[in-house]
């Protein structure tokens, strides 16, 4: 048991902003169990956004309560998505060229006019929905968003392979087993239920590991495989994704 919270912990350090301070096991063994628990990752990023919530609501405008609930998101990750997710844009639409050339723009850190229109929409896309969720007071949608999009990134750990020979993406691409997928995959349904009810969760994962799929036949056939940064940029996608889906929910 002890050794399945460090491998937790160690997700935790090293996908989050988080003050884990703590010594712990990286062997790739410890990588592969942890990936099972990115679930309960998300759940503690979507837990913290949620409070921040919680308290913000009472105090200001529901505007103001959805930006600061965003901004707290951003924070913990240490704009990790963000990162990847205007990498992605930079890489494959910038540039009409061949792998090696795409995944070095990606690498670049200077950030292009791509991915800069891109993170806009990102930002505006995550706002307007999420308002209008907060609206409708299906609030919980802010805890199982970020659940549901780490499923889908073990989802590409299993069925993913590497677009590069090195790079922290290959610490989880093609590391995990079915099995923990499987254990990931029944975590998120089960707290899915739990926050949002069996009709939402039979809507919002499907439209999850469709868009997760849509973005690997594209990582596929701009670069051969998958990087950190298709990693990064798939949770954004299937967060937006989920938080569009639920406008459409509770416009009906």
């Amino acid at each position: 048991m002890k050794e399945y919270i460090y491998d937790f912990l160690l997700m935790v350090q090293f996908l989050t902003r988080l003050p884990v301070k703590r010594s712990l096991p990286c062997e790739a063994k410890n990588f592969r169990d942890g990936a099972a628990m990115l679930p309960l990752v998300g759940l503690l990023v979507g837990g913290i956004q949620w409070i921040v919530y919680y308290g913000c609501i009472r105090l200001f405008t529901v505007e103001v309560t959805t930006v600061l609930t965003l901004a707290v998101g951003v924070l913990i990750m240490g704009c990790l998505h963000q990162d990847g997710f205007g990498d992605i844009f930079d890489g494959f639409f910038s540039f009409k060229g061949d792998k090696d050339k795409i995944i070095e723009i990606m690498k670049d850190s200077r950030i292009g006019t791509f991915a800069s229109v891109a993170l806009m929409f990102d930002i505006l896309s995550r706002y307007a929905a999420l308002n209008f969720i907060i609206l409708k007071g299906w609030h919980f949608v802010i805890i199982i968003a970020p659940v549901i999009s780490r499923c889908t990134l073990v989802f590409l750990f299993l069925i993913g392979k590497n677009a590069k020979k090195n790079g922290t993406g290959n610490l989880f691409i093609g590391n995990v087993s079915i099995w923990h997928f499987i254990i990931s995959f029944i975590v998120t349904i089960a707290l899915s239920i739990v926050f949002i009810g069996v009709k939402s969760t039979i809507i919002v994962i499907p439209v999850a590991f469709i868009v997760t799929l849509l973005f690997l036949k594209l990582c596929n056939n701009k670069i051969g495989g998958i990087t950190g940064d298709c990693l990064g940029a798939n949770n954004e996608f299937v967060e937006i994704a989920i938080l569009i889906a639920f406008t459409a929910i509770l416009k009906v």
